[in-house]
């Protein structure tokens, strides 16, 4: 499989993985191999049903592959080429790659980073035995298994803590100058793609990279219930480059985050024979919130696009960034008779409730935004700034975007504004102290020409600015100072307002 083949294998979607065991016998009409895969493509695919290959065509495979068992895989594959885009067959290693994140590790569940001060766990999978036992974000690793490692790439750490299922491993670490031993068994570690932090007041960034187990629904449900604690009105939800994953769990964050009890969020359409039409609404109950922004980009899809559209349709949220990849259809994976190889057969097709099926068209973002531009157009698309005035706090104004929008390129805020608030107001002072001027509790003449001409020296071409996140950034800090659609309650719960 060549290296483009692998990377569009990344972006198509897991829906359930079935096991044909090596144990399964072939039945008195199925005697090759050729004929049992045959017969699983016939029994599932969207496309194959009451519709068989004819005999004569069969026992012309037969024979040609007994002559010629190299090409089996290419075989395959152009029969299932004839039926759709998406089915494909693959060895055990061209699944590895092209599905990894689906298919996880085995190990004791951490990642590291190389630091100036040694090796740092950045992150500790909740599945993972170093979780239970207490490893904790920002231990340094100083050994494994006895063995010092501080002077180890975070590379050849990782491999090392890393082996077959059931065995060992004892996990040394410096904590708060005191060294720590946990002993720890490795397990199937499934990878976590789910993450979160607050971008503003009142604006949380959550970010999908892929859909790849139920603990990322989980993850997602903890974040997302926890949203009234810290006051949340507005949410940026990150779908750039998430090539699907488990529907289900598309269809659970979804449910998790709509409002309305009972609305409709699409259907699942499969064959006659495994159901038709399954058609899905919605528990409600989601949180309400002042506005939703979901960013896509051209590799966001399958699963991925199903939220995005159900958010889009159902749920009024905005949709930034460009038309999504076109992955309106879904796969059953099946482990074939080797335990290894994998057959991978479209079997169902994604609807949403107005657009329907998407296959091949993409979902339109409700804001078409490019995904990254140089502080130099960024400059050309604000005002210009007025170095002859002055700007007070609690000032709304073009100008104050102006202002706030040179501070963002230099560093000083998190996105332009044109509320002249308290962040920009300890913007302005900490760009004034750095800078020698006199702070004041004013953007004077002297800062407004400072902040000018310092954004004005910027490296045009160096400095790239995620002009889809800033976008989504205004727009959310924007709805957040509206007030809120909820109140938090002390137990923890809420209730609307």
């Amino acid at each position: 499989m060549t290296n483009s083949r692998i990377r569009k294998v990344i972006s198509f979607v897991l829906v359930v993985i079935l096991t044909f065991s090596s144990a399964a016998a072939f039945s008195s009409e199925i005697n090759t191999r050729f004929e049992f895969i045959l017969s699983q493509i016939e029994a599932n695919s969207l496309y194959t049903q009451d519709k068989g290959m004819p005999q004569s065509e069969i026992d012309y495979w037969n024979t040609y592959l007994a002559e010629h068992p190299d090409e089996f895989d290419k075989v395959i594959n152009d029969y299932l080429a004839t039926l759709d885009t998406h089915s494909m067959y693959l060895s055990g290693s061209e699944y590895e790659q092209g599905f990894s994140t689906l298919v996880g590790y085995s190990g004791i569940g951490i990642s590291m980073q190389q630091t100036p001060e040694g090796i740092m766990i950045t992150s500790v999978n909740r599945s993972g035995s170093a979780y239970t036992a207490g490893v904790k974000i920002g231990d340094r690793i100083v050994a494994l298994d006895g063995e010092d490692v501080t002077q180890m790439t975070a590379t050849q750490i990782s491999e090392k803590s890393r082996g077959d299922a059931g065995t060992t491993l004892r996990l040394t670490v410096e904590r708060d100058g005191q060294r720590l031993d946990f002993d720890l068994v490795r397990k199937h570690i499934q990878q976590e793609y789910v993450s979160s932090q607050t971008a503003a007041d009142g604006v949380e960034y959550i970010r999908v990279e892929a859909m790849g187990s139920q603990g990322d629904l989980d993850t997602f449900n903890e974040i997302w219930h926890g949203l009234d604690e810290k006051n949340t009105r507005a949410v940026i939800l990150d779908l750039r480059s998430n090539g699907g994953g488990l529907i289900d769990v598309a269809w659970g964050m979804a449910n998790t985050i709509l409002e309305e009890k009972g609305a409709y969020m699409g259907a699942i359409l499969w064959r006659e024979d495994q159901g038709g039409l399954e058609k899905h609404y919605a528990t409600g109950g989601g949180l309400p919130l002042n506005k939703i922004c979901v960013l896509v980009d051209e590799n966001t899809a399958s699963a991925a696009e199903m939220l995005t559209g159900i958010l889009k349709e159902v749920g009024g949220a905005d949709v930034l960034g460009t038309t999504t990849y076109g992955k309106g259809q879904g796969q059953y994976h099946l482990t074939m008779l080797d335990g290894v190889s994998k057959l991978i057969i479209t079997c169902l097709e994604m609807h949403l409730p107005q657009q329907g099926c998407w296959e091949g068209k993409g979902i339109q973002p409700t804001q078409s935004v490019a995904e990254n531009t140089s502080a130099g157009n960024y400059l050309q698309g604000l005002e210009a700034l007025d170095t002859n005035g002055t700007l007070t706090y609690g000032q709304k104004s073009e100008q104050v975007r102006a202002l706030s929008g040179r501070l963002f390129l230099l560093g000083y805020v998190s996105g332009a504004s044109d509320v002249f608030d308290t962040d920009l107001l300890s913007a302005v002072r900490r760009f004034q102290k750095d800078n020698g001027l006199q702070q004041r509790i004013i953007a004077d003449q002297a800062t407004l020409a400072a902040v000018s001409e310092k954004a004005a020296a910027l490296d045009n071409g160096a400095q790239q600015i995620d002009k889809v996140y800033y976008t989504a950034l205004d727009l959310c800090k924007q709805a957040a100072a509206q007030p809120a659609r909820y109140t938090a309650l002390p137990d923890g719960n809420w209730r609307a307002a």
